[in-house]
């Protein structure tokens, strides 16, 4: 089912070709044109491309890519300043960071979801494990596109300290813990979440938060996304914050929306 708010979001990022038949890694690693940077997207249909290439480079700024289109403040003709102000009182020109990573999910392949997920993961990003399916009250659990993902950590259990482990993350035997927020907010659970996992010298945005670039915009299509992080103890027990590896995952929106998301399967 393809609901109105992807076909939306997908016409504005230049997708709607892929909502059926979908993007490839093949097709996307022939990108091979004008080179695109934060600083030279000159529209929202270059935002998926931008974010995939600097992806299929591990680039840990592929969150970052630049959210706005640019506008020519003088508009040639009467035409295109009809689109201005169309445009201007229609879609906003910035796209929330989760918008765009789940809107490419949901016209992406298996295959290319698979790639996507295992370089999010090389980058420290949390990855989609409960991606829901637009307006319809379902989601897709995207343990396939995870398979690949290997993790290595050393357990304060090891003797000595010695030592680590090294396993796929779909077989490995970890407790979760699931964050959702119920009700109006002004404190990012985000942002706090990313606080608490990362070590004191350290500090990564693992989840977008609110403070980050664009995504204090409201979002059009990723709410009930669940994502899932994992912690994983390097050993020393001077910076480690838990002794044992933790899978944390993350529900977009407001739990009173998403019953599916949160109703353990029977």
């Amino acid at each position: 089912m393809t609901g109105p708010s992807l076909v939306e979001l997908a016409m504005d990022l230049g997708l709607e070709d892929y909502l059926k038949n979908k993007l490839s890694l093949s097709k996307v690693l022939e990108i091979d044109g004008e080179t695109l940077t934060d600083e030279h997207i000159q529209s929202l249909k270059s935002l998926p491309w931008c974010f995939l290439r600097k992806l299929m480079m591990v680039n840990v700024t592929a969150r970052s890519v630049s959210c706005t289109s640019k506008q020519d403040m003088a508009p040639q003709n009467v035409d295109s300043l009809l689109d201005t102000v169309d445009n201007l009182q229609g879609h906003s020109n910035i796209v929330n960071p989760l918008d765009l990573i789940t809107a490419i999910f949901l016209c992406s392949d298996g295959f290319l979801q698979q790639e996507m997920v295992l370089k999010m993961s090389m980058c420290q990003f949390s990855v989609p494990l409960l991606l829901p399916k637009c307006d319809a009250q379902e989601c897709t659990l995207m343990l396939w596109a995870m398979r690949d993902i290997v993790k290595k950590y050393n357990p304060h259990s090891l003797k000595d300290g010695r030592g680590f482990v090294e396993e796929s993350i779909v077989h490995s035997d970890l407790s979760m813990v699931s964050f959702v927020r119920l009700g109006n907010s002004s404190l990012s659970k985000s942002h706090i979440l990313n606080q608490v996992l990362s070590n004191p010298q350290q500090y990564h945005d693992t989840f977008v938060h609110k403070n980050m670039d664009c995504s204090d915009t409201p979002r059009r299509l990723s709410n009930g996304l669940v994502e899932i992080s994992w912690y994983l103890p390097s050993g020393n027990q001077n910076i480690d914050i838990f002794s044992k590896p933790l899978a944390v995952t993350n529900l977009r929106g407001d739990l009173n929306d998403f019953e599916t998301q949160y109703t353990p399967n029977e």
